[in-house]
């Protein structure tokens, strides 16, 4: 079995650029960048391997931390989430959890619902920028379409 785990957007620009816009569109739709990992550094600093940039972000939304966190104190395990950058070739890619992780890993639903928010939340701030989606081998449909959060939402909330 050949289980994604995260989902991987491309965008058509030089890393630099597309972690500005990325940076600016989770601002603009009111998501806040609590971390900012540089990877390829930290990398480089401690072993001396020189690698592409990398980069994770821990995004979030306040609104969704605090419900989460109130249901079940596990939260602080899953957020901010991660989103990580990282240049490849003359494209940057996107990746982030996928959201049916969450279900077959048995997250409960007061913590899963808040996560599946905030990925949305995600997604439409990339979206924004015009990223187009891929899963490996870069040619196929993401996992994190809306319907596909939007049916794993609704799953939870019914309790199925």
């Amino acid at each position: 079995m050949n289980f994604e785990c995260c989902n991987t957007l491309v965008l058509d620009e030089p890393s630099d650029q597309a972690r500005r816009r990325i940076l600016a569109a989770l601002k603009e739709h009111g998501l806040r960048v609590e971390f900012d990992f540089d990877v390829a550094s930290s990398i480089q600093r401690s072993s001396g391997v020189k690698l592409a940039r990398c980069s994770v972000l821990g995004v979030g939304c306040p609104y969704q931390l605090l419900e989460a966190f109130v249901a079940d104190g596990a939260a602080a395990a899953f957020f901010p989430l991660h989103v990580a950058i990282a240049e490849h070739g003359r494209q940057t890619l996107v990746r982030t959890l996928a959201p049916h992780v969450l279900r077959s890993a048995g997250v409960a639903p007061a913590i899963a619902i808040p996560v599946y928010r905030t990925l949305r939340r995600i997604r439409e701030s990339v979206d924004a920028i015009e990223i187009r989606t891929v899963s490996r081998g870069f040619d196929d449909a993401s996992h994190l379409d809306h319907e596909v959060a939007d049916e794993v939402l609704q799953t939870e909330v019914k309790g199925s």
